[in-house]
């Protein structure tokens, strides 16, 4: 996972209050002028990530003066927890942080330190984090700073080691430092030192003893000068070995000197082969310059041979002219003839519509004129079918209304006819009351008939509103006032039928339960004679509407027989078939205009015909030219643009021929000029030649190859003369192999022999040491040199404790430099190609020596970094910032932020410090904080945040 800042939200630090800084990019650029702050808001990030610095820190703080707020958050993705927000204000020691993830899950600074990899604030700094100053501290460090740089970067992800480490030494350092006073072993010799003292003050009262000490000490400065011609032999056996291992670059260094001082070339030029090669360049492109000029002079030539169509021109040039004098007038001709086509095909669109509008076919003949005859058939044929029209309608409206009739009358039958009794029954009841008085009938109204219920009587308001929708029906179908009249009265009759109808209904019926009354043998009479009178006038207008329909029949035929008399005459004339008897009597004649189009269309095509023919003639003078023009001849306008366009390249033709003869000319100049200048060339390269006594070219450059062997060879003595610098002044002794292999046989003797010597000394130390305790027992002098062996063990105690913490963070040290040599070849390997790239490959290798860092340059001229000029050497402290990034990748991998780091390089420097900065942001994410108005027109507006 690469971390990546999303967002940076600034409640209160320094400058910035309330600011929140969205979408920031893969390669973001923070600009501002001096004081805009930059460094405030690099500030801020690092205090996020790693906390607020102490009151008794000598960082700043950037507490803000205008917020209570101190604090912020910044919103980062790609983490081990993907998108997680660290939010940190105000609080104890570095301040209370709080880091949300996106489950919603919250921790604290143990949570943070995972999402950083574990990595510390000045870890960050010294590897992810720099700025100008950080470029230029690269020259300040000494050997041992920078071994240690390269141990703290290089072993990334081990820092607790290192910790533990530096703890271990600062340990150690309590306990002992070379000039101090208050360490514990310091305070612990001083106290040796004077028991010792008071012992050899005692030991002297003692002749014997006094012998026998001076004795020891005589042995001890005996065995210690010992030990010294033992180191010193032994050191130079490490030299003579040393020397022995690598004899074979000493051997190679002694034959390149003998090689070198054979060679005498010294006086070679040092550009002699560039100024040859150059020579030979220039030689040869003004060779081949005149062998260009002198092609494309045979070139243009053939090119510019006659061609037919320039050939034509020539043998017909006043005819051409002739035609081209005519020109504007074929030109008005055509228009004119291009109008006039226009005015067919609108007059022709116009008159087929007409006719379409009309009712005819595109391609139907236009009816004639109408004769007077014509006209006087056709009106009276329209007054004819005009009558039987009217006397069709009329028949039409009578057979409605006694259509209308009949179901009004079938109504009322269907009505009244449910109500009417049995014959028998009302028979029977006809004969009984005519056999009884009519007093004695009211009173008999309790003997009943046995027969079934009675029925009501027709309403008459239902039959007074029949009536009334009956005359409103008929006024409706009729025409005029009188229609208007009785559908009035219709109207009226239904209202008062409604209003009877009601009141009616209110009517106590005086019928009885059961059998006839008188009163209902009296509706049944006047009932049956309703329906007498209602059948009667049935059968009547049943009779009148089998006349009517009788006369309908016959106006049917007639008007049929009328209508194929018009279509007749429609089809005799040509008459559009939609066309109606009205239609041939209108005025005026619809066909009129129709035939007014069609007159003007066929004077069109008269004019254009003739039109037509002048343009013929015309292009008829023009055949001639039916070779050289490949245009459609049957189309007019191709021929006038042919003719005009070959009369145009035609007459450029010409002007182009002198053209070319006039360049021509300037050619055969500029060749001579070539000639001249080759001869000059020729003569320096011979020059050249007896400069270096050389009899050809080939001889010149053999005598250069022999002169580059000459400088690769000294090359290579430089260089193996710094590789075996150490070894120099004893090589001078040793010019043998033989010689080296039997002084180390000597030294290895001779270290022998000093070893048996100090074993003979140390056992005389021994045997006085002996004789020293025998007079030590009892007395004062006893109990000091108790004393004194109690403080020699109470230091020595001390002694092992520190040199247990000496050696326990050698270890760590050794270990981690072991492990970082695994990653070192790769990080040295890129910052080489980050060197290479930035110096545009004027520096060609860096490299370790010694935990010095050295570069070489293209020439191959080795350089300490510390002899770089000022940008040269910022370059590389980017190049090794890059490389430890790069390689450190798979363990932790943080944004970069670099404050105005490179306003020390020149335009060309930042160009390619530009180039290395997007290709490192395509892995990691890059903050760049600068004032440098010119990166302003390198980066793409959306990458920018501007700050004020």
């Amino acid at each position: 996972m690469k971390m990546k800042i999303k967002t940076i939200e600034v409640y209160g630090f320094g400058k910035w209050v309330n600011q929140t800084f969205e979408s920031v990019d893969q390669l973001q650029i923070f600009y501002g002028a001096n004081e805009a702050g930059k460094t405030t808001l690099m500030a801020f990030i690092h205090s996020i990530l790693f906390g607020f610095p102490t009151k008794q820190s000598s960082e700043l703080r950037y507490e803000p003066r205008s917020s209570v707020q101190y604090g912020g958050r910044l919103t980062v993705c790609d983490t081990v927890y993907g998108e997680a927000t660290i939010e940190r204000i105000k609080g104890k020691g570095n301040g209370e942080v709080t880091v949300t993830l996106a489950n919603g899950e919250t921790g604290s600074d143990a949570l943070l330190e995972k999402i950083v990899y574990g990595v510390d604030k000045a870890t960050y700094q010294a590897l992810f984090s720099f700025n100008l100053f950080g470029l230029q501290r690269i020259q300040q460090m000494n050997r041992s700073k920078l071994n240690r740089y390269f141990l703290s970067v290089g072993t990334l992800g081990n820092e607790q080691l290192l910790k533990v480490a530096d703890k271990f030494q600062a340990d150690a350092g309590k306990l002992y430092k070379q000039t101090g006073r208050v360490p514990e072993i310091n305070q612990k010799m001083r106290e040796v030192e004077e028991k010792r003292q008071q012992v050899r003050t005692a030991k002297a009262k003692n002749d014997e003893y006094t012998t026998l000490y001076t004795r020891k000490e005589k042995y001890e400065q005996e065995i210690a000068a010992v030990r010294g011609s033992r180191d010193k032999a032994e050191k130079q056996l490490e030299q003579l070995s040393h020397l022995a291992a690598n004899w074979q670059l000493f051997s190679e260094m002694l034959s390149l000197q003998q090689e070198i001082k054979k060679m005498d070339l010294v006086s070679l030029p040092e550009d002699g082969l560039y100024q040859l090669n150059h020579l030979n360049q220039s030689i040869e492109h003004i060779r081949m310059e005149i062998v260009q000029e002198k092609e494309r002079s045979k070139q243009i030539m053939e090119k510019n041979k006659l061609k037919q169509s320039q050939q034509v021109y020539l043998a017909y040039k006043e005819d051409i002219q002739d035609l081209m004098a005519a020109m504007d007038t074929v030109k008005e001709t055509l228009q004119e003839k291009e109008f006039i086509e226009r005015e067919i095909q609108t007059e022709t669109n116009q008159f087929v519509r007409s006719k379409l509008q009309l009712g005819l076919n595109v391609g139907q003949t236009l009816p004639l004129p109408q004769t007077e005859e014509q006209k006087k058939n056709y009106h009276q044929l329209y007054q004819v079918m005009s009558k039987t029209a009217q006397d069709n309608q009329m028949i039409e409206e009578k057979s409605a209304f006694l259509t209308f009739q009949e179901n009004s009358l079938t109504q009322q039958l269907d009505k009244i006819e449910p109500h009417l009794w049995e014959n028998q029954h009302f028979q029977e009841t006809e004969s009984y009351y005519k056999n009884k008085r009519a007093s004695d009938l009211y009173q008999g109204q309790e003997n009943k008939l046995n027969k079934r219920p009675s029925k009501k009587q027709i309403n008459p308001a239902l039959f007074s509103g029949s009536i009334g929708l009956i005359i409103g029906i008929i006024g409706s179908f009729m025409n005029g006032i009188s229609g208007i009249g009785l559908s009035i009265i219709g109207i009226l009759m239904i209202v008062l039928s409604v209003l009877w109808g009601f009141k009616k209904n209110q009517a106590v019926s005086t019928e009885t339960q059961s059998g006839y009354t008188y009163e209902e043998y009296i509706k049944q009479k006047e009932l049956r004679k309703q329906w007498r009178g209602v059948l009667a006038e049935f059968d009547h207008v049943m009779m009148e509407l089998k006349q009517i329909n009788e006369a309908l029949e016959k106006n049917v035929q007639q008007k049929s027989e009328f209508e194929k008399n018009v279509k007749q005459i429609i089809e005799a004339n040509h008459y559009p078939e939609n066309f109606s008897i009205s239609d041939l009597v209108a005025q005026p004649d619809p066909f009129e205009l129709v035939r007014e189009q069609k007159q003007s269309i066929e004077k069109n095509e008269e004019t254009h015909n003739q039109l037509t023919e002048k343009l013929a003639q015309w292009k008829e003078r023009a055949r001639f030219l039916e070779s050289v023009i490949f245009v459609d001849w049957n189309h007019i306008p191709a021929v006038i643009a042919g003719i005009i366009q070959f009369y145009q390249e035609a007459v450029a033709e010409e002007q182009k021929l002198l053209a070319v003869h006039e360049k021509e000319e300037e050619r055969q100049k500029q060749i001579k000029k070539y000639v001249y200048q080759q001869r000059e060339f020729e003569q320096q390269r011979l020059s050249l030649f007896q400069v270096v006594k050389a009899k050809d070219e080939q001889d010149f450059r053999k005598k250069f190859v022999l002169f580059d062997q000459w400088k690769q060879k000294k090359d290579r003595l430089a260089l193996l003369k710094q590789q075996v610098s150490a070894d120099i002044d004893l090589l001078e002794q040793y010019r043998d192999q033989t010689d080296l292999l039997e002084q180390i046989e000597k030294t290895k003797h001779m270290i022998q022999q000093y070893k048996k010597n100090e074993e003979q000394q140390i056992n005389q130390k021994i045997k006085q040491e002996v004789a020293m305790k025998e007079l030590e027992k009892g007395g004062a002098y006893s109990v000091l040199l108790q004393e004194y062996a109690n403080l020699k063990s109470e230091l020595q105690e001390l002694v092992d404790k520190w040199a247990t913490y000496k050696v326990a963070a050698d270890l760590i040290e050794r270990a981690l430099t072991h492990a970082r040599k695994n990653r070192f070849p790769e990080t040295i390997q890129d910052t080489t190609t980050f060197f290479k790239m930035l110096t545009k490959n004027n520096y060609q290798n860096v490299f370790i020596k010694e935990n010095r860092i050295e570069v070489k340059r293209q020439d191959g001229v080795i350089f300490d970094a510390a002899e770089l000029s000022q940008g040269t050497a910022e370059q590389l402290y980017v190049a090794l910032r890059f490389a430890f990034v790069k390689n450190a990748s798979d363990i932790v991998c943080l944004p970069l932020m670099i404050d105005d780091g490179f306003v020390n390089f020149d335009q060309s420097r930042k160009t390619q410090m530009l180039e290395l900065m997007k290709q490192v942001s395509e892995t990691t994410q890059v903050l760049y904080f600068t004032f440098d108005e010119q990166m302003l027109s390198k980066f793409r507006k959306e990458q920018i945040e501007m700050l004020y």
